[in-house]
């Protein structure tokens, strides 16, 4: 596999354990103890969401121009 789409997999790859863990833990574990930093937790989610997608797309653009090997 070429580095650029090691690369990309590797990054899609943390951002959806990003994801995971976020909502899994983090924003409950915020709620849960009445903390300020929800709302900054949700917006880093939605962000990593946003990143996530990017690069989804980047790997599906690269995979249908037969880049992706």
């Amino acid at each position: 596999m070429k580095d650029i789409n090691y690369d990309l997999v590797k990054l899609l790859h943390k951002k959806l354990d990003t994801i995971a863990q976020l909502e899994r833990h983090y924003i409950k574990d915020a709620e849960a103890a009445k903390c300020h930093s929800v709302d900054a937790l949700k917006q880093i989610l939605e962000e990593e969401r946003a990143h996530a997608e990017v690069l989804a797309q980047e790997i599906s653009m690269r995979s249908d121009a037969g880049k992706f090997n």
